[in-house]
């Protein structure tokens, strides 16, 4: 009598343990689906706010070079002028402002993705309500059977 019992107790507890990996492995699913829709916003956002920026950043610069050409009694030095400027930019960016850029985008990201405190709190709570309830109440009926023989 005392072997059936022993079987049936570790039959529950084997469905239990897939019962925890099918949960443990549903809540990982929504927790990477979370994470990965969190990069996609934010990407979209910085694509959206960064062509606005870029569609201003043309229009003063037509309007700067225009006012730089009738200062300087040609319209096309200005543009050179502003063509110049915009190397400039573009190489000081290239020696110094790319591993800064690498710096701040890696931290912003790392945050969202390692450091959300949503997700602490919902895989403690997780833990908590899944492993000390579910796993010590099936145990202790085993541990009795294993006495008992």
């Amino acid at each position: 009598m005392s072997i059936f019992n022993i079987s049936k107790h570790i039959t529950t507890v084997a469905d239990d343990a897939k019962k925890y990996l099918d949960s443990s492995i549903e809540f990982y699913k929504l927790d990477l689906f979370k994470k990965s829709m969190s990069g996609a916003v934010s990407l979209v956002n910085l694509l959206v706010t960064g062509s606005i920026f870029m569609i201003f950043i043309l229009f003063v610069s037509v309007g700067l070079a225009i006012i730089i050409g009738e200062s300087l009694g040609s319209v096309s030095y200005g543009y050179f002028i502003m063509g110049g400027f915009y190397l400039l930019v573009f190489l000081l960016y290239r020696t110094f402002g790319k591993p800064i850029i690498t710096k701040i985008v890696l931290t912003k990201y790392s945050k969202i993705f390692f450091h959300d405190d949503d997700d602490i709190q919902v895989s403690e709570q997780f833990k908590q309500a899944e492993t000390p309830a579910t796993y010590n109440q099936n145990l202790e009926p085993i541990r009795e059977a294993h006495e008992s023989l």
